[in-house]
């Protein structure tokens, strides 16, 4: 008796295989860290014994470098 070996193969068109690759490279992107990162931010409150972003004591936030 022989020992006989089947053989299937699978194969994408070509819109199918950059589809895959396109969501790759998205996934890829998102895992890593951006280097250019947001912007830092301070939030100042002068009294900080009330309760913060009140109607009467609103938070306020400033932008350290480059706000747009």
């Amino acid at each position: 008796m022989e020992l006989r070996i089947i053989k299937h193969e699978v194969k994408l068109e070509k819109s199918v295989k950059i589809i895959l690759a396109v969501l790759a490279i998205g996934v890829m992107a998102n895992a890593f860290p951006r280097a250019s990162g947001v912007n830092d931010a301070l939030a100042v409150h002068e009294t900080p014994e009330s309760q913060l972003g009140s109607r009467f004591h609103p938070l306020i936030i400033q932008c350290q470098k480059g706000c747009q």
